[in-house]
């Protein structure tokens, strides 16, 4: 069980830093601009729109921020949390 869990930690982190750093980084690469060469034209022309760059950036950004937070408060190392409302508390069945 523990192993179990050690390895849905690994693969979960790795996936917030891999997918974090890519959505960070590559809407501003010149990757961008190559990968942009297969769409239409009028959806380049969104794609390429600095706001949508930083959406992108931004949804990278929080990837990151939420590894951060596992690492300060580690949720998913804790094994007994699973959480109940009050409501399931106070059903007798």
């Amino acid at each position: 069980m523990k192993l179990t869990r050690f390895l849905a930690i690994v693969i979960y982190i790795g996936y917030l830093v891999n997918v974090g750093l890519f959505l960070l980084l590559i809407p501003w690469s010149r990757a961008w601009g190559m990968l942009l060469t297969q769409f239409p034209p009028a959806a380049s022309v969104v794609l390429d729109s600095p706001s949508f760059r930083g959406m992108l950036s931004a949804f990278g950004l929080l990837h990151l921020l939420m590894v951060v937070w596992e690492l300060f408060n580690p949720t998913l190392l804790t094994p007994g949390n699973e959480s109940h409302s009050a409501s399931q508390d106070s059903n007798p069945s």
